[in-house]
């Protein structure tokens, strides 16, 4: 084993270890199981893609295919693993409803010790015996639901720690300091020369677009598209007032006034650093037309703020409702999703303009044979649909 493996190996440890015990300590059914959720869709996602997009030869369709594949395996163990926590929770409460029953719902000699307790004032003892009351064993659900929770946490430990182990990995790798000649060939070259990091290479970027998507999905379906929405609304708000200000200041009469007085105060305080207004093209008159923006803005900013503080609480309380939290969820899954993704289209489309530059060569190579996002990069979507065009000018500004 090299010093990589060494390295890895030893970094994880903690991870699971610490997840291990965390996890069984809270139990299965209060613990996310985002990390086995990603690591299913991945393995058998992104087979299944490539199975999908080899017959059909790559192209728009296979892209869209794919994607879809990804979302719905996403939205199938999301919903997997939260019946799986309520199977728990059911199973787990009936136990100890009926190890109660069978312990203490008619167990005289318990109640005879409580109340003798209470008549010699022996609160020690008081406290113990109706804590022993009430105790209520989950029998062997319980011990499951330990056990599964350890395990659900020391995997997601281990997905958190992956997630920065490549990164820091990649990073080396494209600033080429482990290529042969760099200052760390002698540690990494072995690393970045094998089959293992060809292998690894192609999927670093699938994983990160099935970790985006299924963020995207979580957070969508936990906010809802009326908490996202009403983001929008604050936003427009605020550029609205920031509008209404510029126009009262610059175009309504009556602050005309009132800037032309404060002007007249301004002025002759300003002489000292007119020449530097006069390189930055402001005047004194047009400097009191701002600072009356400034005050107009902050005062109708005020009902924003309220508007933007209390709102979401009337939104929150609306979504007590089972119905309207579960359509308000999915919208908002759906929208939130759309929009990132077509970012990072977008986002793809610009950057595949570079291809072709010299210094791009070694980040091309991590899309040679993977399977997902390449119809984000080199068959971007946008661009195989032809929306956008491959030959933007940006590529000509760089040679």
């Amino acid at each position: 084993m090299n010093l990589f493996g060494i390295i890895i190996i030893c970094g994880i440890f903690p991870f699971l270890i610490f997840g291990g015990i965390l996890g069984a300590l809270k139990g299965f059914t209060k613990v996310k199981s985002w990390g086995f959720e990603y690591v299913f869709v991945a393995l058998i996602g992104l087979p299944l893609t490539g199975l999908i997009t080899g017959k059909l030869h790559g192209g728009s369709v296979g892209g869209f295919i794919s994607i879809g594949i990804i979302i719905l395996l996403i939205i199938a163990f999301m919903a997997v693993f939260t019946i799986l926590r309520k199977v728990f929770s059911v199973k787990m409460e009936k136990r100890k409803q009926l190890y109660y029953y069978e312990h203490y719902i008619e167990n005289e000699q318990a109640t005879a010790q409580i109340l003798g307790a209470i008549s010699v004032k022996d609160k020690k003892e008081y406290k113990k015996l109706v804590k022993q009351k009430n105790k209520r064993s989950a029998g062997v659900w319980g011990v499951l639901n330990r056990v599964f929770g350890g395990i659900v946490l020391a995997f997601k430990g281990a997905v958190i720690y992956g997630f920065i182990a490549a990164i820091i990995i990649s990073l080396i790798d494209f600033t080429g300091l482990a290529a042969e000649g760099g200052k760390l060939f002698p540690v990494f070259g072995k690393l970045y020369a094998g089959k293992g990091w060809n292998f690894f290479r192609s999927c670093i970027f699938d994983f990160v677009v099935i970790a985006v998507i299924m963020v995207c999905i979580r957070c969508g379906y936990q906010s809802g598209i009326s908490s996202s929405a009403w983001g929008l609304v604050v936003i427009g708000m605020v550029i609205g007032v920031g509008v209404l200000a510029w126009y009262f200041a610059f175009k309504v009469e009556a602050f005309a006034t009132a800037a032309t007085a404060l002007n007249s105060h301004l002025e002759p305080k300003l002489q000292k650093v007119a020449s530097i207004l006069n390189v930055v093209k402001l005047t004194s008159l047009k400097l009191s037309k701002i600072i009356i923006m400034a005050c107009m803005f902050l005062l109708l900013l005020v009902p924003v703020i309220f508007a933007a503080v209390f709102v979401p609480r009337l939104i929150d309380n609306a979504r007590d409702g089972r119905i309207f939290q579960t359509i308000d969820g999915v919208a908002g899954a759906v929208v939130c999703t759309l929009i990132v993704l077509a970012i990072m289209l977008l986002v793809g489309a610009v950057v595949n303009s570079m291809h072709d530059v010299e210094f791009m060569a070694r980040f091309n190579a991590y899309f040679e044979k993977d399977k997902l996002a390449t119809y984000f990069y080199d068959n971007n979507l946008l661009q195989s649909m032809g929306i956008i065009k491959k030959d933007l000018p940006l590529t000509n500004w760089l040679k």
